[in-house]
Order: C-alpha cells, then structure tokens, then sequence
C-alpha cells in the first residue's frame, strides 16, 4: 500500500518541459510496466519546479506499491547520469525525502490524525478540470474532492462509505481562499488557478474528518484535476499560521 513521491534534482540550462518529462516517464513505463497504459486511472503524477533559488528538479509520483518496486530501482540508479526532458540534464541526486516534494507514506497512513473540519490546499501549478467538454479554472470544492476520490478509491481499492461520500461531496464548502487564473502550457490551450483555498466540511463526524484529509494528504502524490501527468495540479496541504510549506 506503498505511494511514493521521488524527486530528481537536476543540473540544466532552462527548466524541464511538461512533455519532455512525460516522454520520458512514458519511455521508463513502456520498458518496466507496459500494462500501466491499459488502466483507467493514471497511477503515477508528474511535475518540475525550480530556478529560482538554484537548479531544477522533476519529480515523479507513484501511486501503486508495484509500480513503486519496478520503477524506483531505476530512477535511483540515474543519480550521476545525463537525462533528456526535452533538453538534456544531469541527475544530481534522486530522493524519497529531504525534499519539500518528496516524500513516502501507505494509504492506511493518510487516514491518521486528521487535523480538523479546515483542510487548507495550495495549487502551485496550474489547475483545471475537464467540464462540460471545455476546460475550467475554478477550485471547486466538489471538483477537487471528487477528482481525489475517484483515484483513491480506485488505487487503494478502498470505496468511501456512502455517507462519507455525500458529506464531502455535499457539505464542504470554502472558508478562504487567495489565488488567480493563469494559462496553462498544455498541449492544448487551457487556464488554470493557482493560490490557496481552506476547505470546510461542518458537522464532521471523525470518519468524513479521517476521509477529508486523507484526501488532501493524497493530493500531494496524485495531484488534482486534469493532465497531472503535464505537471499540472500540483498541490499540497500548507499552513495557515504561516509556516514555510516548500515551493
């Protein structure tokens, strides 16, 4: 019940391309997991970040422990090479953690010590929905919810009881929220949001509170939307209070 989020970080003279980096993940799945292609629910995430405060990294979630054991040896292994993500890079170093946006955990372990009826998200790149067969911008908080729902459900083999189902679904709403609309470099013309929304689900019972933040932890590994193997919707739970939460 492993997921994983392994960040490459790189040497290189511009930052990785959206499909430079998806090329090249879809190369290491077509060698070690060909059958990744067949299922309905992507069960990996892409992203890149960078630049300003020095080199650039790519980083690669894996949503399924098997998909986690057949990979990972390999993305290891690359530390000290030169990749192309587009444009070629030398691989500093490969990490599971000691990275804002690394990190290892189990599903069970999303579930633990919610932290209350307020789950605060920050959309770092940008983040869309397919609706209504256009593109659309907005963090709704049943968009959100249900686009975390149905890939954990379907990852974790783990369906949400009914009543939680509707309680998130239904009930939550958005205290706060400071964000904007920027485009997207997609393959296809798009707009996203960015910016940091705070979640509120009222009346919570401890399940539908163990169910909400399960999904906001999830969003980190997975990312939320549309097109998260273009590095779009990259989230992650931050703090209200302040506190540094990675870029």
């Amino acid at each position: 019940m492993v997921l994983a989020s392994l960040v490459l970080v790189l040497e290189g003279e511009a930052p990785p391309e959206p499909a430079g980096l998806r090329g090249f993940f879809y190369g290491l799945l077509r060698e070690l997991a060909p059958e990744v292609h067949d299922q309905g629910e992507n069960p990996f995430s892409l992203g890149f970040g960078g630049g300003e405060r020095g080199g650039y990294w790519a980083r690669i979630g894996l949503l399924r422990e098997e998909l986690y054991g057949r990979l990972s040896p390999r993305l290891f292994a690359l530390e000290g090479q030169t990749i192309r993500l587009g444009k070629p890079f030398r691989v500093r170093a490969v990490l599971q953690e000691g990275h804002p946006w690394a990190g290892l955990t189990t599903y069970p372990r999303l579930f633990q010590a919610p932290e209350g009826p307020d789950l605060p998200l920050r959309f770092y790149s940008p983040t869309f929905f397919r609706r209504k067969g256009v593109h659309y911008p907005m963090p709704e908080p049943r968009l959100v919810l249900e686009s975390l729902l149905r890939r954990l459900e379907v990852l974790a083999s783990l369906p949400a009881p009914e009543g939680v189902r509707e309680a998130l679904l239904e009930r939550t709403g958005v205290r706060w929220f400071e964000g904007k609309t920027v485009r997207a470099e997609a393959d296809v013309e798009a707009v996203g949001f960015v910016g940091r929304v705070v979640y509120h689900l009222p009346r919570a019972t401890e399940e539908e509170l163990a169910w909400l933040w399960a999904l906001g932890r999830f969003a980190f590994y997975a990312g939320v939307g549309a097109k998260t193997s273009m590095g779009f919707g990259r989230v992650k739970v931050f703090h209200p209070a302040g506190k540094a939460d990675g870029s």
